[in-house]
């Protein structure tokens, strides 16, 4: 293992670093501060296999992270997609959501939701409507019941008469 993580309350810290390269590069892009780290970022490197989480590694470690710090596994699937694409991710403002930087110099906001959430056009476009007015471009991530993640673009648009 490159990186060993400890619990320590509410949060996740760096308990010991044996690959200095991968944690440079995690405080490099903010991933890693005063030795934090955010709960899905732990499980995004413990399910890759390169960190343990209090001892234990793989899903075990990813599903205690998940159980521990009350995240949705939906949430954290589309978390260790776009880290696994390279993309820079963090968690968002509003409920449900995560930023990702989309390397065109903007960001988007991401709204996680499961096959069969209930949501209805309203809510969808006020989310929408408020990405749009943080200067986020809006995108839902539905995560089906086998864990495949479908990407789609939500722009909420006015009313044309």
């Amino acid at each position: 293992m490159k990186i060993h993580f400890k619990t320590k309350g509410d949060t996740i810290e760096v308990d010991k670093c044996l690959d200095t390269e991968l944690c440079t590069s995690m405080a490099r892009l903010n991933l890693i501060n005063d030795s934090k780290v955010e709960p899905l970022e732990a499980a995004h490197q413990a399910a890759l296999g390169r960190a343990t989480v209090d001892g234990i590694t793989g899903w075990e470690a990813v599903v205690n992270v998940l159980q521990a710090f009350k995240i949705k596994l939906s949430m954290f699937l589309v978390y260790h997609d776009l880290r696994k694409r390279g993309r820079k991710v963090r968690r968002g403002a509003r409920s449900g959501t995560l930023i990702v930087d989309t390397g065109k110099g903007k960001l988007a906001e991401i709204l996680v939701l499961e096959e069969g959430t209930p949501m209805t056009l309203e809510k969808l476009a006020e989310w929408s409507r408020g990405a749009s007015a943080s200067n986020h471009e809006p995108i839902v991530a539905i995560v089906d019941r086998a864990g495949v993640i479908s990407y789609y673009e939500a722009r909420a648009t006015s009313h044309i008469s």
